[in-house]
């Protein structure tokens, strides 16, 4: 049934056979057969009418097939043409990528010795001027300590100087104070004797009058 739907002289042919098995063989023969010649034409024109059909239909499959296996080709020949672009085109990304990270890493190198380079110069900058700090606070230093041991020793001379001038004043206020009192002493006893002279004078009237 599926050949018959495949051909139409499949289908014929099938008949002829399955009449040429049915027709009987002929007396005293193993090969020949007996069969009505219409019948056979019958068979023959048929397939003569179905061929031309049969061929044109075989034809126009091919033809389909070759059209159907061109653009199969086509197609194919369009996703291997696509493939090998995306292909390229990821090779030519894998390359920029790859130059692009090599410049990166460049880059960084470069960035990272700059930075070091800056900070090794700052550290040796820093360095330098906390030496030149260091020497200039001991140079004030030792200025300073040199000038508050002169300025002590002035102090302390001028101080015993002082203290000798205060020393020799008060020697003297206490002589003249010492004078002072000395010729205090003196006068009061002056004065005590002329106290005492009228007193004498006084009785001397008194006897006269008596």
């Amino acid at each position: 049934m599926e050949r018959k739907m495949e051909s139409q002289i499949f289908g014929v042919i099938d008949e002829l056979e399955a009449y040429i098995s049915e027709c009987k063989p002929k007396l005293l023969s193993s090969t020949d057969i007996i069969c009505e010649k219409d019948v056979i034409q019958n068979y023959i024109d048929e397939l003569r009418r179905k061929a031309p059909e049969e061929i044109a239909r075989y034809q126009k499959i091919i033809s389909n097939q070759d059209s159907i296996l061109d653009n199969a080709r086509k197609m194919a020949d369009g996703l291997i043409e696509k493939a090998t672009a995306q292909t390229d085109e990821m090779l030519s990304q894998n390359e920029i990528m790859k130059k692009a990270y090599q410049q990166a890493e460049a880059v960084t190198r470069q960035t990272m010795a700059e930075a070091q380079n800056i900070l090794d110069n700052a550290t040796n900058e820093a360095n330098a001027c906390r030496e030149a700090a260091m020497e200039y606070m001991e140079d004030v230093m030792n200025y300073v300590e040199g000038l508050l041991s002169s300025s002590s020793r002035t102090v302390s001379d001028q101080y015993d100087s002082l203290l000798n001038a205060l020393s020799s004043k008060l020697q003297a206020v206490k002589s003249d104070h010492d004078s002072l009192r000395a010729s205090r002493s003196g006068k009061t006893q002056e004065t005590s004797e002329e106290s005492s002279g009228p007193n004498v004078s006084t009785v001397y009237p008194d006897s006269d009058k008596e």
